[in-house]
């Protein structure tokens, strides 16, 4: 009974054409990213309903990414090519960056300041050659607020410090005050934003899509 229920749990990723859109769209992006010298790195955020595979999304091109790296380079354990986390709730810039700093095991100190936590990470993922950061819960940052709009302010530096390829998800980000703003403006001005909408398949036709 114990086996059945293992076998039952362990759920397929289905790719769907939205993960086809979204995958291609990240790719062209990593290209124009490959070798960008200055500050301005494009980015993609996934935007959509709750509980329709977003953070599925995203967990399944870093997979993918990251048994493409360990193919092409195999044998290295230097490198990181993948990052995800999650933006926590009520999240501040300091708050971020440790977050970042948990996910890479650095140990932070409880005399370290935001700016000593932020040089270690960037400095870590760097070193690493990371090419890939995933931010998932965009959508819980409140730029109408200090500490919200800091936090963004934060992510941005974080963007131009390392050089990889950022990616966000959060529910209907397009309406949220993430892009609102002359911060929004400018987020949007370098982001491309898709929408992961439910997978319709009620009828003949939307299950033949």
């Amino acid at each position: 009974m114990e086996e059945r229920l293992d076998y039952h749990s362990r759920f397929v990723v289905l790719t769907t054409p939205a993960m086809e859109r979204i995958s291609l769209s990240l790719r062209r992006l990593m290209l124009l990213n490959r070798r960008q010298q200055g500050t301005a790195r494009r980015g993609l955020i996934v935007s959509g309903p709750p509980t329709t595979g977003k953070t599925t999304t995203l967990l399944e091109m870093g997979r993918t990414f990251e048994l493409a790296e360990q193919h092409r380079h195999p044998g290295r354990t230097d490198r990181l090519p993948v990052v995800f986390l999650a933006v926590p709730p009520a999240s501040a810039p300091k708050m971020l960056v440790s977050e970042f700093a948990r996910f890479l095991g650095i140990t932070v100190a409880a005399r370290m300041n935001q700016a000593q936590i932020t040089d270690a990470v960037c400095h870590l993922l760097c070193l690493l050659e990371t090419k890939l950061v995933f931010v998932d819960d965009v959508h819980l940052l409140d730029t109408r607020t200090r500490s919200g709009a800091e936090t963004s302010d934060q992510m941005k530096h974080l963007g131009e410090r390392i050089p990889a390829t950022f990616v966000y998800a959060g529910v209907d980000v397009e309406a949220s005050p993430l892009l609102t703003g002359p911060r929004g403006a400018q987020l949007a001005g370098r982001f491309t934003l898709i929408r992961n909408t439910a997978l319709h398949c009620a009828t003949e036709e939307q299950r033949e899509i």
